[in-house]
């Protein structure tokens, strides 16, 4: 057979194939249809299909600190014996919540996932979740490859809290701390009932959710919104290039010195359900002198809407 012959008949391999998996992809239901057949044939999705449960007791720990590709939930009892808030999160089953306890690291991964590495040394929990390499993927399927670790808190007040993964969301429920430095690339940022005398906050891509008391704040997104209730003692520092900032303040205006921008969007000021200051002409900006803790907000694209009691 000629060079271009052989050529001619791999050429059309590749359409019986190509059309062969197109057929079985219609079949199973589109591409969710992969779900189905990857839990049954993993080289197919490129994911493991079954979940892997697992906790490790780690007595003493006053820090925290996680590095790797994972969604990590630092949170007291409330939250990790409230069954509605587990199935929320998709951690824990009713028949699994009894291995979360005070002070047990409980991991939820695919079965080819990695072992996350926990150490605890000088009072200091470390916990790195390496990111499962391959070769060559065909991932069709929706299992999520991001192992989730959950830590059960003591209700006390810790020295740092300080993570930083790849790809994974970071959620805080019901924790004291003097200092936390939360960054995800890819994921939210969410502190619920939370109290901590100084935190940095950052996304490249997801939204930081805060609740609670806090001292001095900084808060860094690239692509999502920025949403504040509660009090702040200090003051907060926040960037956003594209996403609007909301504030839902205890406090009065006056509590606070206030420094406001943004390029493109509106700035909306409400003071007891009601609006005082409207401003959406082009590149908005707001000044006005009050207690000294300055609350800065600088938007490339989007709106700033503070509420105050």
């Amino acid at each position: 057979m000629s060079k271009a012959g052989k050529l001619a008949a791999v050429c059309a391999a590749v359409l019986v194939v190509g059309l062969a998996l197109g057929a079985a992809g219609y079949a199973l239901g589109g591409v969710k249809g992969f779900d189905k057949v990857s839990e049954k044939h993993s080289w197919i999705g490129g994911t493991p299909g079954e979940r892997v449960v697992y906790a490790e007791g780690e007595p003493g720990f006053d820090a925290v600190e996680v590095t790797g590709n994972a969604s990590v939930y630092l949170v007291t009892e409330k939250y990790f014996k409230d069954q509605k808030w587990l199935d929320k999160n998709e951690l824990l089953s009713a028949t699994e919540t009894d291995i979360a306890g005070e002070n047990q690291v409980v991991i939820i991964k695919g079965e080819k996932i990695p072992d996350p590495q926990i150490s605890l040394e000088d009072g200091v929990l470390r916990i790195y979740a390496k990111e499962k390499k391959t070769n060559i993927s065909f991932n069709f399927s929706s299992v999520d490859v991001t192992p989730k670790i959950l830590i059960c808190c003591p209700d006390k007040e810790y020295t740092d809290f300080s993570v930083n993964v790849d790809t994974g969301d970071i959620i805080l429920g019901g924790v004291s701390y003097k200092k936390a430095t939360l960054e995800t690339d890819t994921g939210d940022v969410i502190a619920k009932e939370a109290k901590g005398d100084e935190q940095v906050m950052k996304s490249d891509t997801g939204d930081v959710i805060l609740s609670g008391t806090f001292g001095k704040t900084q808060i860094k997104v690239d692509t999502g919104d920025i949403k504040l209730a509660g009090t702040y003692n200090k003051g907060a520092d926040i960037n956003s290039d594209t996403g609007d900032v909301v504030l839902k303040a205890k406090a009065g205006i006056d509590a606070f010195d206030l420094d406001l921008r943004t390029d493109t969007g509106d700035i909306v000021i409400s003071e007891n359900g009601q609006k005082t200051i409207v401003l959406d002409d082009e590149s908005p900006s707001f000044t006005r002198k009050g207690s000294g803790q300055l609350f800065k907000v600088d938007v490339d694209t989007g709106d700033i809407l503070l509420s105050f009691n």
